[in-house]
């Protein structure tokens, strides 16, 4: 009977409950949306509409965790698969990963055409939201597919996604699948940050633009005319978008810092990408 470590069992077992609770936010957008049929009158619900799917694809894989891996894979808990399940999971890991950061650019793109640009609803259906959706399904879905042919989905520590197998093979030349996993890496990770840094230069922009419209506002008022509780009142919308706007760029942090140092850097740090990532959620 094979042994197995209390790191192989937590990150085997970790992601299913983790995982469990961004599928049901994701879902509760998902049913929200759909059932209500909200997603034919606005862009911004349309955005998020394909947001909570990309987010419920990458939620269902790392409820999978190790699941899909070969049957027998030394020291995986609960492996069961073959070579052609593990791919199939990797294939969606990185579909539903790469797009959901991408999706979260495409909702900064809206806000700030509305807000700061002061376009239209209908100019940014028109204009603007067919290249929302176009960039972040064109771009998974492309470094998704050219993962099958390079052999890119292996073992990669609690589920399959971009790694070389076996083991450390790349130090040695004796790779027989995911030659170039490195460099695959280092892509995605790019694109990803990327767009979380599209994300915080936006969400900066759009605060700023509040701001200097109520200091223009209050400037152009006379004194007898300015009110204690309306200047009270405007700094607190000044206050509450920073704040919108530091809790939806904190939440892309504390995803992708963690889960690009654990899985690039640090294989100790398994466990904090197993956790955090699969928390991932738009809800």
């Amino acid at each position: 009977m094979m042994h197995y470590t209390p790191q192989a069992k937590t990150l085997a077992l970790l992601p299913k409950f983790t995982a469990t609770l961004s599928f049901m936010g994701s879902t509760f957008i998902f049913q929200d949306v759909a059932l209500h049929k909200r997603s034919s009158h606005r862009v911004y619900d349309r955005l998020v509409f394909g947001l909570s799917c990309s987010d419920m694809v990458a939620s269902i894989v790392n409820i999978l965790s190790t699941w899909p891996m070969p049957e027998g894979t030394p020291g995986v808990f609960l492996a069961s698969g073959t070579t052609q399940t593990c791919t199939t999971q990797g294939f969606f890991a990185e579909l539903g990963n790469m797009a959901t950061p991408l999706y979260n650019a495409s909702l900064c793109l809206y806000y700030l055409l509305l807000f700061r640009q002061g376009w239209t609803e209908d100019m940014i259906r028109t204009r603007a939201e067919p290249i929302m959706h176009i960039m972040p399904t064109t771009l998974a879905f492309t470094i998704s597919i050219l993962g099958i042919p390079f052999k890119l989905y292996n073992n990669s520590g609690w589920l399959c996604w971009i790694a070389a197998y076996p083991g450390g093979c790349q130090q040695t030349g004796t790779c027989t699948r995911g030659e170039y996993a490195d460099m695959f890496r280092w892509i995605h990770y790019a694109i990803i940050w990327s767009a979380i840094s599209f994300v915080t230069a936006g969400m900066y922009a759009i605060y700023r633009k509040v701001k200097t419209e109520e200091a223009n506002i209050n400037s152009r008022r006379l004194p007898y005319d300015q009110d204690a509780d309306d200047i009270v009142r405007r700094n607190k919308k000044a206050r509450k978008v920073a704040i919108q706007a530091a809790l939806f760029i904190g939440a892309l942090y504390l995803t992708w810092v963690f889960t690009t140092v654990s899985s690039n850097l640090v294989r100790q740090c398994l466990i904090i990408f197993a956790l955090i990532l699969p928390l991932n959620s738009p809800a």
